[in-house]
């Protein structure tokens, strides 16, 4: 409470199937992009239609917060029969694509990029502008840059994007692509809302009768979407239609959209090729026989490890100590870096790649952190799975069920989730970002499916204690706080990497709850290098201009409601619901000490809420020239729904008005 609500989180976003999620990445990039280089229409000689400009007036006033609508967007897929690669026969996929954009001010910008790799050739894109009633093809060639600029290795995942600026009202530019899918089974999703606008989207599938192919609708419901399908000519042709679709806006702390958002899933079970029929992803053994094969491609050399793990184990003596110092040499010296690199996508790269280069993504960590734990005579197995960024279950059968691996080891009759890209974790303490989440364990030709166990709030908990004192209309006073569970850990993280002068007054934040009157001093913390214990901050603080005299009588708060708390109080504009990514608890215990020449004149009354999903208790009490503030707010349920708004507002409007009070001291 005396902290805002988990700023330390910090959500380490592997791409595992990130090439193959356009919308996630039109997302990212569409205003990040606008500023890299904007290019005019025509600048101010664009003739614009006058349907146009009339249209354009319409819809503006329908979509007052957007500055661009798609009018059209339509994706027609063909499949066809080829090889992959690995030389395996596989089905592969035509994408062509035509979007059309209407700028609904005079001055507006958009940019629509396409992404490419190994799996994904595009092969044409191109950009229109329409002058008058007609469009005439750009002659200015789609700019191409890598989507990784780290320069530490090699990423043959690219983008080609066109920026596109408007400069009248009514003002139209179309693009048009046509890509391959060399391996269908890296078709996964679509969505149908994007970031802005969208008239008219359609997803159509040209499916012959030698391919068994299924779309799976997802939070297709509480949406007008229509689905047709015709047989014609040895092909069933799929349409997905849906209209005037609202921007999907970026809001703070949003739910992810995989969990609201309407989209399809595209799923090829088989086909059959020359009277014999191939596998595609039927079901979760099919999934996981990919992943293994291509897990098993990594080519660990086993040789390379073992004198770096022979020092890592020097002069443990037990097998605890031993797992904890492997899993924690991982996450403290092997850099985490999300990337691709063709099938890298999906196989991890060598454990002694990782070791060489002191970097890896998550499924380089897991593999080395496995092998290490492997060789050290532990039973360890490299574990995909999917964060709670996505909500998919591993008895769906497709790639985008996995965005994430770690390494699952069984010890003392125990399975242990070690995450190695989670900086500062202890063993045994997993993140919430992949709690209750179900996990592929390898086991050879086998699997195992593990859920990882959930938490509550009360394992996650900043403690605050505060004994202030007033003497001659000056403040001061004693504050500890104690952090635990992913509190501790999200504090290392923010903590561990700064410099000498920002741990200080990082330190510093922590006793002064953001208050501008409050100075800490004397500062002490626990041992900060050891990330299995409670992180404790204590100091002395003064509040010198905090207290008001009115009359006589001195007014003071020592209720430090946290204004950042504010930050999750909707507005009417808010679409959709929040989701804090962790449960937690805040609990404090503020106390007052007076002259004993002085009184309290009075104290609230106590306050319980209790909703489902989060709770708060406040209480004040009075002992002789001493008042004591106890507080505690439990997030249970990291996802607050918009459909539970109304008890949201509720519960913190009474918790700030709670905050608000003010002891009046008077002369006995």
């Amino acid at each position: 409470m005396l902290k805002h609500l988990n700023p330390f989180s910090c959500l380490f976003s592997d791409h595992f199937y990130r090439l193959f999620s356009v919308l996630h990445f039109k997302r990212c990039l569409l205003f990040v992009l606008i500023v890299i280089s904007s290019i005019s229409i025509s600048a101010q000689r664009t003739r614009v239609n006058e349907d146009d400009e009339s249209n354009a007036d319409v819809l503006s006033r329908k979509y007052k917060d957007d500055d661009v609508m798609c009018m059209s967007s339509r994706h027609y897929f063909t499949f066809d029969k080829g090889k992959n690669s690995l030389n395996d026969k596989v089905v592969v996929i035509e994408e062509e694509a035509e979007l059309e954009f209407l700028s609904l001010k005079k001055f507006a910008a958009v940019t629509y990029p396409e992404f490419y790799n190994k799996f994904i050739e595009l092969k044409t894109f191109k950009k229109a502008i329409k002058v008058g009633s007609k469009y005439a093809i750009s002659k200015v060639p789609a700019i191409d840059r890598s989507v990784t600029s780290d320069g530490v290795f090699f990423d043959d995942s690219r983008v080609k994007y066109f920026p596109i600026r408007f400069t009248e009202k009514g003002s139209m530019a179309k693009v048009m692509v046509k890509k391959d899918y060399t391996d269908g089974r890296y078709l996964t999703r679509l969505f149908f809302m994007e970031s802005y606008p969208v008239k008219e989207q359609v997803f159509e599938f040209k499916v012959p009768e030698w391919l068994s192919v299924d779309f799976k609708p997802i939070n297709f419901e509480g949406y007008k979407i229509d689905r047709q399908e015709n047989k014609k000519g040895g092909y069933i042709n799929y349409v997905f239609t849906m209209r005037d679709i609202p921007a999907s806006k970026q809001e703070y702390r949003s739910i992810g959209h995989a969990y609201t958002d309407p989209h399809i899933i595209i799923q090829i079970k088989s086909f059959d090729s020359k009277g014999e029929t191939l596998k595609g992803f039927d079901n979760t053994d099919d999934i996981y026989a990919w992943n293994d094969r291509l897990y098993e491609m990594a080519g660990n050399k086993k040789e390379n490890l073992q004198s770096t793990l022979t020092k890592i184990t020097q002069g443990k003596t037990n097998d605890l100590d031993k797992i904890k110092a492997i899993y924690y040499w991982v996450q403290d010296n092997i850099r985490y870096i999300a990337y691709e690199d063709g099938y890298s996508g999906y196989i991890p790269a060598s454990a002694q790649d990782v070791l060489a280069k002191k970097f890896g993504d998550c499924k380089g960590m897991a593999n080395l952190l496995t092998e290490f734990l492997k060789m050290a005579g532990y039973d360890a197995h490299f574990t995909w799975i999917g964060t709670r960024s996505i909500p998919y279950q591993q008895s769906m059968p497709a790639l985008c069920v996995n965005n994430h691996a770690i390494t699952t080891l069984y010890f003392q009759g125990k399975e242990y989730f070690l995450d190695g890209t989670e900086k500062y974790a202890p063993f045994g303490e997993n993140a919430y970002r992949i709690q209750g989440k179900e996990a592929m364990i390898a086991k050879g030709a086998k699997y195992d499916l593990k859920t990882v166990p959930l938490t509550t709030g009360n394992d996650h908990k900043i403690f605050s204690k505060a004994d202030f004192v007033l003497a001659n209309d000056v403040l001061s006073g004693k504050i500890k706080v104690v952090l635990t569970g992913n509190e501790r850990k999200d504090f290392h993280q923010s903590y561990q990497d700064l410099s000498i002068s920002g741990q200080k007054d990082f330190l510093n934040d922590f006793l002064e709850f953001g208050n501008d009157n409050m100075q800490a001093t004397n500062v002490k913390t626990s041992d900060l290098k050891n990330r299995e214990i409670p992180v404790t901050i204590e100091g002395d603080v003064d509040l010198s201009n905090y207290v008001n005299n009115i009359s006589g009588d001195k007014y003071i708060s020592i209720d430090f409601f946290p204004k950042t708390l504010e930050r999750f109080m909707p507005d009417e504009k808010r679409v959709g619901g929040y989701d804090f990514d962790d449960v937690l608890t805040y609990e404090d215990e503020i106390s007052l000490t007076i002259p004993a020449n002085s009184k309290f004149v009075d104290v609230p009354d106590k306050i319980e809420l209790s909703y489902d999903g989060y709770e708060f208790k406040g209480e004040y009490t009075v002992t002789g020239n001493k008042i004591v503030l106890r507080k505690k707010i439990v997030i249970k349920n990291s996802v607050i729904k918009k459909s539970d708004f109304e008890n949201w507002k509720k519960f913190l409007s009474s918790i700030k008005e709670f905050s608000k009070y003010l002891i009046s001291v008077t002369k006995k």
